[in-house]
């Protein structure tokens, strides 16, 4: 399980999370510095939310039909979050 990542971008913040959303890293363009820091904050609020539901749903994918599993163990996701075009096939890794 916690070679499952998420990761997720918008306005120059980047993050990748565990699934959970165990933060992993935020990395920052000087574009995202620009914003102020209320709006950055909830960017990366924003941002580390979508990973967590990629991360999530990524889980619930190698449990295969029984997604029940997931949701028991508070992993649930919103398929809309979850989803968009920076979809990445290589979601494993492995850090060891």
């Amino acid at each position: 399980m916690s070679d499952i990542i998420g990761k997720a971008s918008a306005d120059g913040v980047t993050v990748e999370v565990g699934v959970g959303g165990r933060l992993r890293s935020v990395k920052l363009t000087p574009q995202a510095m620009r914003y102020g820091a209320s709006y950055l904050a909830r960017t990366v609020v924003d941002v580390a939310t979508r990973a967590t539901a990629k991360a999530n749903q990524r889980y619930a994918q190698t449990l295969g039909r029984d997604a029940r599993v997931s949701e028991a163990l508070g992993l649930g996701y919103d398929p809309e979050l979850a989803s968009d075009d920076d979809f990445d096939r290589d979601w494993t890794r492995d850090d060891r």
